[in-house]
């Protein structure tokens, strides 16, 4: 029995070190290991032209995908995918039947590769999108009297549903509170809208009153 015990205590940590490495190596192993799986995961189709989604059906996609197994594991657990959508489709209106290709569906990792998907068709409703220019209110807080305010450019270009072109009027920034801005200044600010907006961001140029009069003056 003494003998067996040390047998066993014997360079007791070299064994446990041994042990440890040897899980670490299968581990390593396993989720570098190149399997297929087939996934169900949900989708959200991507527009890439003037037109909106309104609805899509089915509302997942069957999929055989190649990879490293802690890659597939991850792409299951993330559940959602992108399908990006031709953006010459925008002159029709309605439910549409759009044929997929394996370059369309993105998935979230460059080394998983999609062997085959069903099913290779989906419906897709779409409304058309009306590109029209509105001026630009920038929204500033703790403005302080008598600043001159200059936003380049002073419109943007938004994309809107036909039924909703005669409501957005302007399309604001986003809020930003120059009470400690030291003048002159130039700030770059988003645009905030629903919609798809171009330019997405803008400059905002504040100056107090003797800035703008010697400008003037040059002038």
């Amino acid at each position: 029995m003494r003998k067996v015990y040390e047998i066993v205590t014997k360079n007791f940590h070299y064994k446990i070190l041994s042990i440890v490495f040897a899980l670490l190596l299968w581990f390593l192993a396993t989720n570098k290991e190149t399997t297929e799986a087939i996934l169900v995961l949900k989708y959200r189709p991507i527009p890439t032209g003037d037109y909106k989604i309104v609805d899509y059906k089915p509302k997942s996609l069957k999929l055989k995908v190649e990879g490293y197994r802690k890659e597939i594991i991850r792409l299951k657990e993330g559940g959602w995918i992108k399908v990006f959508l031709p953006s010459d489709i925008h002159k029709t209106k309605g439910w549409i039947s759009i044929n997929l290709t394996k370059q369309m569906i993105a998935l979230p990792n460059s080394a998983l590769n999609i062997k085959d998907f069903k099913p290779k068709k989906i419906k897709v409703k779409l409304e058309k999108l009306i590109k029209k220019a509105v001026p630009i209110k920038p929204e500033l807080s703790g403005l302080k009297s008598g600043v001159k305010i200059r936003v380049i450019p002073n419109y943007a270009v938004v994309s809107l549903p036909e039924d909703t072109v005669g409501c957005v009027i302007s399309v604001r920034t986003e809020k930003v509170d120059v009470s400690e801005v030291k003048l002159p200044a130039v700030l770059e600010v988003k645009l905030k809208s629903n919609y798809r907006v171009e330019p997405n961001k803008v400059e905002i140029f504040l100056e107090g009153k003797d800035e703008s009069k010697e400008k003037a003056f040059r002038n």
